[in-house]
This record gives structure tokens, sequence and C-alpha cells, in this order.
């Protein structure tokens, strides 16, 4: 490193050095984990939105407050597979409950062996239980021990209503995605001529073809706001 430099303030881990890697996390000792899944989100946007979603997130957090971010982890339960009443089968991997939580409680186990003060999970799929299974572990691994913090949240939980509502290949999550990764998504293929539904469309909330990235950078903003400082609240207590 050249003399008065600066260290790197965030990176992504998978594409670090060793050297790299240590010197990020001797300034900021924060690793993030986005939590996907692979799932149909309609034909008008990628399998893949959960965790890109969660993964664009998790690179705009970081790069103003530092630290390392994984790749996002694809193995969700409860996804629109073997939603009652829906058609969508083809196009959506579904784990059981039990292999989650088991992986939820080997990340969390690795990165703090890892010595993380926070690990900062940002679960894209909010299908329950999966949701909550995921902050179910995370509550026992806090409870379990006290030099590692593990935040399990969800970018909706993050901004307010009023903003962004929980939705599914909707207004909210195909706008992020426009944001994060425009090559992903394809508007062209939503219906003209009618309201995008759930049965037909695995379309869940707000009308997805007013869905722009400008939206997504605001979308974004609101939430980096808002993890910023919940991950600043938690290294205080450190």
């Amino acid at each position: 490193m050249p003399p008065h430099s600066q260290p790197p303030l965030w990176g992504r881990y998978e594409r670090l050095m060793p050297a790299e890697i240590e010197s990020i996390f001797a300034a900021h000792p924060i690793a993030y984990l986005p939590w996907g899944a692979l799932e149909y989100h309609g034909e008008h946007a990628a399998v893949g939105l959960d965790g890109l979603k969660a993964h664009g997130l998790c690179v705009e957090l970081a790069k103003v407050s530092g630290g390392l971010v994984l790749p996002a982890v694809y193995i969700a339960a409860n996804t629109i597979k073997y939603a009652p009443g829906l058609v969508h089968k083809r196009h959506s991997l579904n784990f059981s409950e039990d292999t989650l939580r088991v992986l939820a409680r080997e990340h969390f186990a690795q990165l703090a062996d890892e010595k993380f003060r926070v690990v900062f999970t940002l679960c894209g799929h909010v299908g329950q239980p999966h949701y909550d299974i995921i902050k179910d572990e995370a509550h026992k691994f806090n409870s379990s021990q006290s030099d590692t913090h593990i935040i399990a949240t969800s970018e909706t939980d993050l901004i307010a209503k009023e903003i962004v509502i929980v939705n599914h290949a909707a207004l909210g999550e195909v706008s992020f995605l426009m944001h994060t990764d425009p090559d992903c998504v394809n508007l062209t293929r939503l219906p003209k001529d009618r309201v995008p539904t759930l049965e037909v469309d695995a379309v869940w909330g707000p009308d997805p073809r007013d869905s722009s990235a400008e939206k997504g950078a605001q979308y974004t903003a609101a939430f980096v706001a808002s993890a910023q400082k919940l991950i600043f609240e938690t290294l205080q207590k450190f």
C-alpha cells in the first residue's frame, strides 16, 4: 500500500485476497450476508431477484458503512413453488425448514469464528416461516454469546411503509432490481391490458409496470440511511 493511502472501506469477500480482507476488517469488522432464493418472479424478472436485490443493497450499504460483502445465499424455504392455489411450480427451488435452520446456524458460527463484530443478514426473500426462522436463529445465536451480533432483517422492515411495502415481483422489488441489476428486468413482458395478478403473473403488491431505476435508487437511499444507523447503534454496544 502506498504511503499515506487509506485502506479500502469495503469489498466483496469472494473477490479479495487475505491481505485485502484483513485491511478492511481491521477498520470495519462487519460482514454482510445477503440471503435470497431462486424463485419464480413472473416473466418480467430474474428468478434470482431476492438474492440479487439483497446483494446489491448490501453493496450500497457497505460503501458507506464499511465491511465485507459475502456472496448471496440462494437456499430458501417457503418459496412460491408450494404456495396454495398457485400454478407457478417451475423455476423455484424450495428447501426444507430444517436445512434453512442448519445453514443459518452454521453461517453465523463461521462468521463469528472469523471475529466479525456485526453480521448484517439481509433477507431478500421474506416468505414465511422462512424469514422468521432466520430471525429466530439470529436471536438464539445472539443469546448464546456476546462477541458477535447478528442483525437479521429485510429491506421492507427498514423502510417506511409509505415508501415500500412487502411485495412479490411488484413495484418495490422490481424497482430495486432495475437500480442494481437492470439487465435482469424486462417490463415489456408484463400484461398491457390488465393489472398483473399473483395467480397469473406471480405479482403481489403495487403494479410493477410503474417500476423504474429512479424509484429503486430512492428506495435504496432510504434503506441505506436506516440500515447504517442500525449498524452504528449495534457497534456502539461493544
